[in-house]
């Protein structure tokens, strides 16, 4: 790593923490939103999961649509997930670093796929429905 990478990174690492950009979940929600794209149906999967069942990692997603409080996913999973360009994006979307942006990603991604997968009728039928109590808090 060059002198110049080292400070750029540095004054990153300064901003992120001046501007509490580690709990700015908002904006980076929408934009994950935005790339994921229509909340998937039985007939259309998301971009997420036609990703996911590809890399053979299904099973990941529909944990995560299951179950009501989930760990964060993994850098690993949000890199398999997600293309580099759209990572960038997302940084690029929300002002944040990539640093900070990946932290929140990982800790958004489980939550975002529950709050999609409560609007799936496949994944919760009508005598199975989540009660508004189940949700996932406010993120």
């Amino acid at each position: 790593m060059t002198f110049l990478n080292s400070v750029s990174n540095a004054i990153s690492s300064v901003g992120d923490f001046v501007t509490a950009a580690w709990f700015n979940k908002s904006g980076l929600l929408s934009a994950l939103n935005e790339v994921l794209g229509p909340v998937p149906t039985p007939d259309h999967p998301s971009k997420l999961e036609q990703r996911a069942e590809a890399m053979g990692m299904i099973s990941t997603i529909r944990r995560w649509q299951t179950a009501p409080h989930s760990p964060p996913a993994s850098e690993a999973e949000v890199r398999g997930f997600f293309l580099q360009e759209e990572l960038d994006w997302f940084s690029e979307q929300t002002g944040l670093s990539d640093t900070a942006t990946m932290h929140i990603i990982r800790r958004l991604l489980p939550r975002c796929v529950r709050l999609r997968a409560l609007h799936d009728p496949s994944l919760f039928p009508q005598r199975n429905r989540i009660s508004p109590q189940e949700h996932t808090p406010a993120v």
